[in-house]
């Protein structure tokens, strides 16, 4: 194994010390070096460097064991914000959070249809805004892309609905904003936000599908975020599921976006129902009050999304699918036309061991788990 470079050793500690810290209520310097098996002076070091940078602060004495009391330390939430920015759906969402997730300030800003440099412009528009309003240190910006990602060179490859291709996104931010930024795909940003922050029983592992403007998928695999060889596990969305179907934004025939993805049915629910307006909601009541016009477009989204979970679960062995997005609109009745098919192609023995649920995490998760890419990117929290 390679030695540390001190630069790399003192990184380490810093943010070992800073994790130990931040996943305590309040601890002394003592308890701290008993937890990381550091010296005691290495960690009076770190804390000192932490506390000029404003990580942490003093917080009063601890109870006495016997000799003097010891100083209580405590991580400082608001020390910086985290720009946490979801560029997934019609609407840029972003917004300034806190170092423990909460959030403090959103911003969101209307793009329906807008691609290509109409589409940068609003990003740079959205964070202009962001990044004035911080009353804090930034520590950087997080950003969930649909599509996929070169995550070393923070990269978007390909973004089929914003009509992004080889958009070095990073550098253009970094320049702009002169602060840390990573850009992550926002289907595993979403993942790695529900496996924090959301309602995962008893699971190391989970999938989580993301249907809105576009299909998507991310991993997490005992507890880690994976992202795939070329950062591209996931992509679904992209795999041609019926070879007659219609023509995909990415130059394909059948692609399951063209099955499942929210804009691709309210497309084939607007041409059924002419002047009305429509949006998922809509398709919900039509299809639950039984309108043809709508049932057989939701029977065929709820069927082609089935049969990839039953590839899923087969591959994978995981035994959480989570679907999230503009989706879970159409409610529980589609959550079981979903596990119907999953358990009519999936072996049984797996299937019975699945569970398929909606997120329990709201429309933020994609700015949370940016965000928390970022922390973790920084900071290695939490």
């Amino acid at each position: 194994m390679q030695k540390l470079t001190p630069q790399q050793a003192r990184e380490h500690n810093l943010k070992l010390v800073l994790r130990t810290i931040y996943n305590s209520a309040r601890i002394s310097r003592a308890d701290i070096a008993r937890l990381t098996n550091l010296t005691r002076a290495t960690v009076s070091d770190v804390v000192e460097e932490l506390m000029n940078k404003g990580f942490v602060r003093e917080v009063g004495l601890g109870p006495s064991t016997g000799g003097k009391p010891p100083t209580l330390l405590e991580f400082v939430e608001d020390a910086r914000y985290l720009v946490g920015v979801d560029l997934a759906e019609d609407e840029f969402r972003g917004a300034l959070i806190d170092l423990r997730g909460g959030i403090k300030r959103k911003y969101n800003t209307r793009v329906k249809q807008a691609s290509g440099s109409e589409a940068l412009n609003r990003v740079y528009e959205l964070l202009d805004v962001l990044v004035k309003d911080a009353d804090r240190p930034i520590l950087g910006i997080g950003i969930g892309v649909p599509g996929l990602m070169d995550a070393d060179r923070g990269m978007v490859l390909k973004a089929v609905s914003l009509d992004w291709q080889n958009l070095p996104l990073r550098d253009l931010l970094q320049e702009r904003y002169n602060v840390s930024v990573y850009v992550a795909n926002d289907c595993q940003v979403a993942a790695l936000s529900e496996y924090t922050f959301g309602k995962c029983e008893k699971t190391e592992s989970l999938v989580l599908i993301k249907i809105g403007r576009g299909v998507g998928a991310g991993v997490v695999i005992n507890g880690s975020l994976y992202h795939g060889d070329s950062s591209g596990a996931g992509e679904i969305g992209h795999v041609v599921v019926d070879e007659n179907g219609e023509r995909c934004g990415c130059g394909k025939r059948g692609c399951l976006e063209t099955f499942v993805s929210c804009r691709a049915m309210i497309r084939k629910v607007e041409r059924r129902v002419k002047n009305e307006e429509v949006d998922m909601k809509y398709i919900f009541t039509a299809f639950s009050a039984g309108d043809e016009r709508v049932k057989r477009i939701v029977l065929d989204a709820a069927h082609h999304l089935g049969l990839m979970i039953a590839h899923i679960i087969a591959i994978l062995n995981i035994q959480e699918i989570v679907l999230a997005g503009g989706i879970t609109e159409l409610g529980e009745g589609f959550l079981k036309l979903v596990e119907k098919v999953v358990r009519e192609h999936a072996l049984d023995a797996l299937a019975k061991v699945t569970r398929i649920r909606f997120a329990s995490l709201g429309e933020d998760m994609v700015m949370m788990g940016a965000a928390a890419f970022l922390m973790k990117k920084e900071l290695g929290l939490p």
